[in-house]
C-alpha cells in the first residue's frame, strides 16, 4: 500500500483529515503519522509539538497498513461520526 492508497482507504472509512499526517509533520493537533526513519518507516503519535514513536516498519507498505489499523482501532475519532 502506498500513501496515496492509504489516504483513499482512510477517506472511504470516514477518517477525518486532521487525524493523520503522511509527511513526517506534526499535524494541527493530536494525530497519527508515518515517516521514513532509519532505513525503514516509523509510526508515531503527535501531540503538543512532539512525536511519540509507536512502531517501526521495514517499508512504506507495512507502515501504511500499520497506520490504517491503528486509526481503525482508535475509538476517539469515531465519536465525531466517523468509523472504520
Amino acid at each position: 500500500m502506498t500513501r496515496a492508497e492509504l489516504v483513499a482507504a482512510l477517506r472511504q472509512r470516514g477518517a477525518p483529515d486532521w487525524l493523520y499526517v503522511l509527511d513526517g509533520g506534526l499535524g494541527t493537533g493530536e494525530c497519527y503519522g508515518i515517516e521514513p526513519h532509519g532505513g525503514g518507516w516509523r509510526l508515531y503519535y503527535s501531540e503538543r509539538g512532539g512525536k511519540s514513536a509507536l512502531a517501526s516498519f521495514p517499508d512504506e507498505d507495512a507502515a501504511c497498513r500499520g497506520l490504517l489499523a491503528r486509526i481503525a482501532a482508535d475509538p476517539t475519532w469515531q465519536k465525531t461520526g466517523g468509523g472504520a
